[in-house]
């Protein structure tokens, strides 16, 4: 208990750092690369090239990850 009294501080950064760290790999690595694994899953309908190629591209729009 004397060393949680002495180390709070501490403690308390390197959970801070922790959270920051795995929530920028969730939000910049994580998020992106399973909306495309979505996006690019739903191509095998068929049609046209053109036409999957612009499916995929809206559905990346509609996440949020294309403009």
């Amino acid at each position: 208990m004397n060393w949680l009294k002495q180390n709070w501080f501490k403690l308390v950064i390197i959970i801070i750092i922790l959270k920051v760290t795995f929530g920028a790999f969730y939000w910049y690595e994580w998020r992106p690369s399973q909306i495309r694994k979505e996006c690019s899953g739903e191509l095998k309908r068929g049609g046209s090239i053109e036409a999957r190629e612009l499916f995929y591209k809206t559905c990346l729009s509609e996440h949020g990850l294309e403009k």
